[in-house]
């Protein structure tokens, strides 16, 4: 009878989470932008062409080699003869994955002697969550993460004769699904090592190293077929992906990544950090969902996020919790942004930790009770938290039924309606050499078929050879790659034409319009502004090519470096984090620039910048001076509001590629901290 019930648990948890997940694809039919991009090379090779995004240019495009492979057996399954099936079948793929990573979880939750409660829970938010439901359904390698991170969970405390086995294959299958999965297997494994007991895992220390040089040779084993074809066959085992990515914002250092793990656990409130992100929809940060919806999600993250430093909980519970903290450090940190399909894999630790706390809170009541028989106080305990755990997942439910609704007008008006139709039309309408510039490469990329010029690179060495030559400045990137065609935002276009008129007037010319912006502002939704990001965009051709190419700064910021008037001075706005390159001239002694904010970025409506730090160093011979290192604050403090003056003398140096690095950071936000520079001015030059 118990296993009876055990095996229907088990079944209950695999179909109710892929039920989820499957009448989620069924409303929503929502295909990820980036779907397109992999499956691009999916097809190719299923159809003959190689494992490519371009024919005949062997270009590591791609960052899953699962999320690429299998795809590309899903087209092959219909004989290469019906995108949306090969897509069908991959969803399939993933949701049986996902409803596999349920009953793993089980699994694991009854290995470390949880009860029905805090077995429950974790599965049911995992069911629940929007971003691990959409990111399995929408053509992401999500679901395979989510699983192997179960089974490596599962695996981690297994003990018996073929655990090392178990681990190994936990690690491979992490590995094969996104090559930088070896940081969350170097945190869960630093976490159960660090707060292990034995009386709960069964295991000492040092056995437990061994456990892990065992389990690295497995994955090894595993893994190294799929490095050695991507060396052979690329030049590199690196994904394009990674190194188109590099390069925007700051350097990433040591002592970046030290400041970056200080400042997490006072974060909660920090957009720009991808802690506050955990729970919640997919780029909430562009507005439009209920703020203490935000506040709530960032606080429990925090909780979450804090667990570890706790030495009277559970070694799961602190385990769990470091490898949440850790894996968050990373995120905030190394990707310039933080893209919301990294995020369900955090999620799972954060259910996994707050389930263990709940269910050793639960325990704790128990005890009191059979202390104290008599006492109301420990059930009133157990039915507080109870209650919240309720509330908590009965939240995260309806903020998955609003992302639902999102999604599937997403889908609609921004997938099918413009960015698909712009694809096919480029088809029709452009030669085959043609080259196209644009931002969002999936769908445009996939359904024309041209030669793409992405920002950042990621399907294109051309475009990463050019940011090493002329910076980030989409203008002068476009200046130098002289592409056919032009997709742009509204808000892309008209940066452009600011930074040089005539560019969209007289050397491109509007071919076409797509818009469905007026259909998606008419609806109520929560998220809308989200979509309406996507909903506009005109299409360039080139009429007459331009002739003269300017050197400028090397610059890089989250958004586009533009210039502007401010205060009567032509400005260079690099939102913050961003920072400007400039090369010192020989033998200059004296510097002076102008720094500040333009005015729209402090008055007007709500929101405002909560402002910036200001930073010039100078950088030769191997040293760092520091120049400045200031805070502005326009909103709170009208002195900042009008353009400050640097003066600086500059220390004598002989070196030829002596530069200053003019540097902005984010206060506690990032809202419309649009930063300025003027153009440097030096003196005493011999």
């Amino acid at each position: 009878m118990i296993r009876h019930r055990s095996s229907s648990s088990l079944v209950l948890a695999f179909c109710l989470t892929a039920a989820v997940a499957l009448l989620y694809a069924l409303y929503t039919q929502h295909a990820w932008e980036d779907y397109y991009i992999t499956y691009r090379s999916s097809k190719n090779l299923a159809t003959g062409h190689g494992l490519v995004f371009n024919v005949g240019d062997r270009l590591h495009t791609f960052t899953s080699p699962l999320g690429v492979l299998l795809p590309a057996l899903a087209s092959l399954l219909t004989g290469n003869t019906s995108d949306p099936a090969a897509l069908w079948i991959f969803r399939a793929m993933c949701i049986a994955a996902l409803g596999a990573a349920a009953v793993v979880l089980v699994h694991t939750a009854r290995r470390w002697r949880h009860g029905t409660l805090t077995v429950f829970l974790p599965v049911a938010w995992l069911a629940l969550d929007a971003k691990t439901v959409d990111f399995t359904i929408n053509g992401m390698e999500t679901a395979f993460m989510v699983l192997f991170l179960c089974y490596a969970l599962w695996a981690q405390t297994a003990a018996g004769p073929r655990q090392w086995l178990h681990l190994g294959a936990a690690w491979a299958g992490l590995m094969w699904t996104r090559p930088d999965s070896f940081v969350y297997i170097g945190l869960i494994s630093a976490g159960f090592w660090l707060f292990n007991d034995p009386a709960r895992t069964g295991t000492t220390r040092k056995k437990m190293l061994g456990l892990f040089l065992r389990a690295g040779a497995v994955t090894t084993a595993i893994y190294l077929p799929w490095l050695l074809f991507a060396h052979f066959y690329y030049g590199t085992a690196v994904p394009h992906t990674i190194t188109a990515k590099s390069g925007i914002g700051d350097p990433r250092t040591p002592v970046g990544l030290l400041r970056t793990v200080l400042e997490l656990p006072f974060g909660a409130g920090n957009d720009s950090f991808s802690l506050k992100a955990t729970f919640l929809p997919s780029y909430y940060q562009i507005g439009g969902w209920p703020e203490k919806i935000t506040q709530l999600s960032g606080a429990l993250a925090t909780v979450c996020a804090l667990l570890w430093l706790l030495p009277f909980l559970r070694t799961e519970t602190r385990a769990c919790s470091f490898a949440f903290f850790g894996a968050h450090a990373y995120l905030s940190y190394f990707p310039y942004f933080p893209f919301p399909w990294y995020l369900p894999s955090t999620t799972l630790l954060a259910l996994l930790a707050l389930g263990s706390l709940l269910d050793q809170v639960l325990r704790l009541a128990d005890r009191w009770q059979e202390a104290e028989p008599d006492s109301r106080q420990p059930r009133r305990l157990a039915a507080t938290i109870v209650a919240l755990a309720a509330l908590l997942l009965a939240g995260n439910a309806w903020i998955t039924w609003q992302t639902a609704r999102q999604l599937q007008v997403q889908q609609q008006y921004v997938e099918e309606g413009t960015r698909r139709k712009i694809g096919e039309w480029l088809r029709a309408n452009a030669a085959p050499g043609d080259a196209v510039f644009l931002e969002p490469l999936g769908y445009i990329g996939f359904y024309s078929g041209l030669k793409t010029y992405d920002f950042p690179g990621m399907s294109s060495r051309e475009v990463v050879h050019a940011r090493h030559e002329v910076g980030n400045d989409w203008f002068a990137l476009i200046e130098f790659l002289q592409p056919a065609w032009l997709v742009l935002r509204p808000h892309e276009a008209a940066r452009l034409e600011h930074r040089y008129a005539g560019l969209l007037t007289e050397n491109y010319v509007l071919a076409r319009e797509f818009s469905t912006e007026s259909q998606i502002r008419g609806l109520d939704l929560n998220g809308r502004l989200y979509l309406e990001h996507d909903a506009d965009f005109a299409v360039y051709r080139l009429q007459r090519p331009i002739m003269q190419k300017a050197g400028i700064a090397k610059a890089s910021s989250e958004f586009d470096v533009s210039s502007r008037i401010v205060d009567g001075h032509e400005m260079t706005m690099v939102h913050a984090p961003g920072f400007m390159a400039v090369k010192v001239p020989s033998r200059a002694k004296l510097f002076e620039i102008l720094y500040g904010f333009p005015p729209d970025a402090y008055s007007g409506p709500e929101p405002r910048t909560d402002g910036a730090i200001f930073r010039v160093d100078w950088e030769a011979d191997g040293r760092v001076v520091n120049l400045m290192d200031v805070t502005l604050n326009p909103a709170q403090n009208p002195a900042h509001r009008q353009l400050q003056l640097l003066t600086s003398a500059l220390p004598p140096t002989h070196d030829p590629n002596a530069r200053l690095v003019l540097r902005t950071l984010p206060g506690r936000t990032t809202v419309k901290d649009w930063t300025c520079w003027g153009p440097p001015q030096f003196d005493q030059v011999r």
